[in-house]
């Protein structure tokens, strides 16, 4: 039978599956905001700035600068209210904080991400795939908290075997 994933092997799954998720989204979900941010904003300055800001953001993730990409989301997020392109701003700022090479990386903060874009966007394209990330962050939690009970309880084990070897050496 296959034997569990440990820490790594599990952070490479969750790499591959915000991989999967974000990937399609590059070219054509530029597109798609264009079209939705002008009919749905009050201010075409803001949503342009806006735009702008998550571009940046974009080019700094690539370029592995999380600080910054972050602050460029909170920028987007800010000057686009309640309005497109918040949405996304909100979701690759959790994509950002569950990225497994962010050394800012944070599971909490990821899900807090994922859940207000779930909350207060519902009609988001996103919602989807911030329902799937919501999903395997917390399976992931879960099973990194099974982790460090079986390995404390391999731990106690452990202890147990050098008790008992050292009361066979002292009776020899």
């Amino acid at each position: 039978m296959g034997r569990e994933r440990g820490g790594a092997g599990q952070q490479v799954y969750l790499f591959f599956a915000l991989l999967i998720l974000v990937s399609p989204w590059g070219c054509s979900l530029n597109r798609m905001v264009e079209s939705r941010i002008v009919s749905r904003s009050g201010s075409a300055a803001n949503v342009e700035e806006a735009r702008k800001h998550l571009s940046l953001g974009r080019e700094f993730l690539a370029k592995g600068d999380y600080g910054n990409a972050l602050r460029e989301n909170e920028k987007a997020t800010s000057l686009a209210g309640h309005n497109a392109p918040a949405d996304e701003a909100i979701y690759f700022s959790g994509v950002i904080y569950a990225y497994p090479a962010n050394p800012l990386k944070d599971n909490g903060k990821s899900l807090i991400c994922f859940k207000k874009l779930i909350r207060e966007y519902p009609k988001s394209e996103l919602v989807k795939q911030a329902q799937a990330m919501v999903g395997l962050l917390q399976e992931n939690d879960k099973n990194n908290k099974m982790i460090e009970r079986l390995n404390k309880i391999i731990e106690e084990s452990n202890k147990v075997d050098r008790g008992i070897e050292q009361r066979r050496r002292e009776k020899k």
